[in-house]
């Protein structure tokens, strides 16, 4: 097993998520809508969360675990927040951007997981991780149906 490999895609994988943490807590300021503060803060804490066990993993090989968000990250965000003021909070909008960022990082899994050989209790906490991205996005998919609904 190449373990620079293993330590460079968790690596890119803890930059993906510390962005999406900091997307998370940007989205989290410029709303007024409460349900999206706290799944906002929800998100965030998760995404939070998981990267520190990745860099777990990547101490635990001997590596440096000390990674910082991604400049197009930073300028995704910068993005974020010029169009969250133009859209003057575009519900809809801003769950698209999630969605979109959301299922790139699930892709983002799949493909660590997939060309990359993994040791048992690595794999299993990406799988893990993985699931919970997949269970927010369905969760805030149907929160936007249920605030259209409404809207309607």
């Amino acid at each position: 097993m190449d373990t620079s490999n293993v330590s460079k895609a968790l690596q890119d994988l803890i930059i993906r998520l510390q962005d999406s943490e900091k997307g998370f807590r940007e989205i989290r300021k410029v709303t007024s809508n409460v349900s999206l503060q706290k799944w906002m803060d929800r998100y965030a804490d998760e995404r939070h969360k998981m990267h520190q066990v990745l860099e777990g993993h990547v101490a635990a090989r001997g590596d440096n675990a000390t990674v910082t968000t991604s400049l197009l990250g930073d300028l995704h965000r910068i993005f974020i927040d010029l169009k969250l003021s133009a859209m003057d909070e575009d519900f809809n909008a801003i769950v698209n951007e999630i969605e979109r960022g959301s299922s790139r990082l699930i892709e983002d899994y799949d493909t660590v997981m997939s060309e990359l050989d993994l040791p048992l209790s690595l794999k299993n906490n990406l799988i893990y991780q993985q699931g919970i991205i997949k269970a927010e996005l369905e969760e805030l998919l149907i929160l936007k149906k249920e605030l259209n609904a409404v809207e309607a």
